[in-house]
Order: structure tokens, then C-alpha cells, then sequence
């Protein structure tokens, strides 16, 4: 009965693994969008030869050349320092559910 448990415990655990890690996946998929859209900004701010504006909030106001690619950079660099985190996030949880899969088919090995 008490190992039945822990196979219980076991295979709820792995499934909270695997949503996390999903989750993680989908946010690095999002960040990684966020990190090509400021790159294709960052491209077009610096072909740019008039007036450039920025969106500040509902506001969009007009900024100089620098600022517009200090703020991209600033922004991208900030996209990235998350891409870090949540891919070491995704590391541990990998790590995280191969241990608990492990775990998991060796129960039931032993038990057929």
C-alpha cells in the first residue's frame, strides 16, 4: 500500500514537472519573439533618417536617434538577462523530470 503511494506521489510530482516545463518553454517562446522583434527595431532605428517616435504607454512621442536605441538596447538586453534565467530553469526541470521518469519506470518494472 505504501509503495502504491509513492508511485501516486511520483507521478503527480513528474506531471507538475511537465507543466512547468511547459510553461517555461511557451514563456522562452515569448521572450525569444520579443528578443527578434527589438533586433528588427534596432535594424531599422539605425537605417532611420527622419523623426523617430516611441510608444510610452497610450502616448507615442517623438524621441531622438540615441535615445530610441538606447531604450531598444535596454530592452533587449533585459529580454535576454530573462532567456538566461528561464533556460536554466529549463535545464533543472529537465534534469528534474528525467530523474522522476527514471524513477517512475523502475516502480513499475518491479511491480510486473
Amino acid at each position: 500500500m505504501e509503495e502504491k503511494k509513492t508511485l501516486e506521489n511520483l507521478t503527480m510530482e513528474y506531471q507538475r514537472i511537465r507543466e512547468q516545463m511547459q510553461s517555461v518553454n511557451m514563456q522562452k517562446d515569448r521572450y525569444s519573439s520579443q528578443k527578434t522583434e527589438y533586433g528588427q527595431a534596432e535594424a531599422e532605428i539605425s537605417k532611420a533618417k527622419g523623426k523617430i517616435y516611441s510608444a510610452v504607454g497610450a502616448v507615442i512621442i517623438e524621441v531622438d536617434k540615441e535615445e530610441a536605441q538606447k531604450q531598444i538596447t535596454e530592452k533587449k538586453e533585459l529580454i535576454e538577462t530573462r532567456l538566461t534565467i528561464l533556460n536554466k530553469q529549463s535545464n533543472t526541470l529537465a534534469d528534474k523530470e528525467k530523474q522522476l521518469r527514471e524513477e517512475l519506470e523502475s516502480m513499475l518494472k518491479r511491480d510486473h
